[in-house]
């Protein structure tokens, strides 16, 4: 029973295809042949890839410290945004074609449609899978020649490599250079803070705080010499006094005359005893005032300080030059104390103005420190600038590097040419299948006794086939016929596609090679 029911479910399926061949043999060989014409006929684009990684420095950034900073996870995209712009990519085409036989369209146009046929994408540096936090990079570049294709993605990567290099050597120089110029506006700041340091030095003299030590002492030798000067002209003064009491009772003159009033000394001594014993309109008093005035008169005329000047007496000579000694030495030692007094008041004056000039060049030497502290910091890392400029010149820092060079591609990555068949196979299928679904669906006729309605008062009790005669079997011959012929030119048509692309795919390499 099973098998039977089975066996009656295949025969009707295949009625069904019998019945619907027109559709089934229309339907998907159409859809099929368009796919693989498709496939073979639309301009192909070839992809060449280009792997950059970006390799670390190879020294150690505690010994060689760089001056540009690096940001794996930016740096692509930074690098991508200067590198494919219209400006590069204009340069890059008018180097090198990759659209020769296109000559409809300028420079710009050329440099636009480069920019939309390259793709970059972060990979895997070993397993060169997509990887989003990996440290390098591939560049895609379609184009309908592969051999162009390849040059092209060469020269972008190249772009790339140069242009990461030769950002990274300015990216020092500039910082070098800047600190050139800081080390340099510094340098001024320092001088002009010299030359005000040297007006104000100038304006203020001994009274800065570095001179204020040496004031102090300068006041102590001073009044040290100053205290034993006053001791020197107590000694001197009571000599004076002692030579000019001896001075007095000494005669300037050696004089003869009668009686004892021979000189001034002796008369001067009467007169004086005289004066306590009598009083003065006594006659012995006048007596002697005259004798006094008359050798007075005798003697000549006493110069400034008691000294008469033309006294012959020896011992009065030599007395009067010692005390005429005295008293130059006197108005020396005078002159001397004087002149220490001054400098002592001058110091003081200097002391009582260095607190204000304290705070004034204080804050000149505040400035003047920070100034060099910070020309030594700004020279410490101009240091380190040079030496970091010469470590990327030197390419020792860290750059691109090319992982893998664009080969030409042998394969077009588009169209799909296996899956784009596979396409049409399938959705010729699924249409054809639809198609007798939809028309079996709609159609009444009684082909089988299954098909008729079963009557409860009158059942079947037997069935004629279908049988054709002559002109069913021409017609069905012409039908097969012409199905065959169709289906040969479209094959025809096909196999011309398929040979042509085949034959484009494998001449272009050399097509190009003879172009170049």
């Amino acid at each position: 029973m099973d098998t039977q029911e089975n066996t009656g479910g295949v025969n009707s399926y295949m009625g069904i295809l019998r019945r619907r061949r027109v559709y089934v043999g229309t339907i998907a060989p159409l859809i099929t042949f368009a796919a693989i014409y498709l496939a073979f006929t639309l301009p192909p684009e070839y992809q060449s890839t280009a792997t950059i990684l970006i390799e670390p420095s190879v020294v150690n950034k505690d010994v060689v410290a760089p001056t540009v900073a690096s940001y794996s996870n930016q740096q692509i995209e930074i690098v991508e945004g200067r590198v494919l712009k219209l400006d590069t990519l204009k340069a890059l085409v008018k180097s090198y074609d990759p659209y020769p036989e296109d000559k409809t369209m300028d420079l710009t146009q050329k440099a636009q449609r480069v920019l939309q046929s390259t793709t970059l994408e972060r990979v895997d540096p070993v397993t060169m899978k997509p990887d989003q936090d990996a440290n390098a990079f591939s560049l895609h570049y379609n184009n309908p020649d592969p051999e162009r294709a390849s040059e092209t993605a060469k020269r972008l990567a190249q772009a790339f490599l140069t242009y990461n290099q030769r950002s990274r050597e300015q990216a020092a120089q500039d910082a070098t250079l800047f600190l050139k110029q800081q080390a340099e506006a510094v340098s001024q700041q320092m001088r002009e803070i010299d030359e005000e340091i040297n007006k104000f030095k100038n304006a203020h003299g001994d009274a800065l705080p570095e001179d204020m030590a040496r004031n102090e002492a300068a006041i102590d030798r001073d009044q040290h010499d100053l205290d034993s000067l006053q001791q020197e002209i107590l000694r001197v003064q009571e000599k004076e006094g002692l030579l000019s009491v001896e001075l007095s009772q000494i005669s300037p003159n050696m004089i003869s005359q009668a009686g004892d009033l021979t000189d001034v000394a002796t008369v001067r001594t009467k007169l004086a005893e005289a004066e306590q014993r009598y009083t003065p309109d006594h006659p012995e008093v006048k007596r002697l005032k005259r004798a006094l005035q008359d050798l007075m008169a005798a003697q000549g005329t006493a110069t400034k300080g008691g000294i008469v000047s033309n006294a012959n007496n020896p011992q009065y000579l030599s007395t009067a030059s010692e005390l005429q000694s005295a008293r130059k030495e006197l108005d020396s030692l005078h002159g001397q104390a004087d002149r220490l007094r001054g400098e002592i008041n001058k110091y003081e004056e200097l002391l009582r103005r260095t607190p204000g000039v304290e705070r004034e060049y204080s804050d000149i030497t505040r400035r003047r420190q920070s100034a060099q502290t910070a020309y030594a910091q700004i020279q410490d890392k101009l240091q380190h600038a040079q030496l970091a400029e010469s470590f990327e010149s030197e390419e020792q820092g860290e750059k691109f590097v090319l992982l893998r060079a664009p080969i030409p591609a042998k394969l077009p990555v588009y169209p799909n040419r296996i899956g784009l068949i596979l396409l049409g196979f399938i959705l010729g299928g699924a249409l054809a299948a639809i198609a007798v679904a939809i028309a079996e669906s709609a159609d009444s006729t009684v082909r089988s006794v299954r098909d008729f309605p079963e009557a409860e008062d009158a059942p079947i009790l037997a069935s004629i086939p279908q049988i054709d005669n002559s002109s069913d079997r021409r017609r069905n011959r012409l039908r097969f016929a012409t199905w065959v012929a169709a289906y040969t030119a479209a094959v025809l048509v096909i196999g011309v596609a398929v040979v042509s692309g085949l034959k484009s795919t494998t001449t272009t390499p050399v097509a190009q090679t003879q172009a170049q």
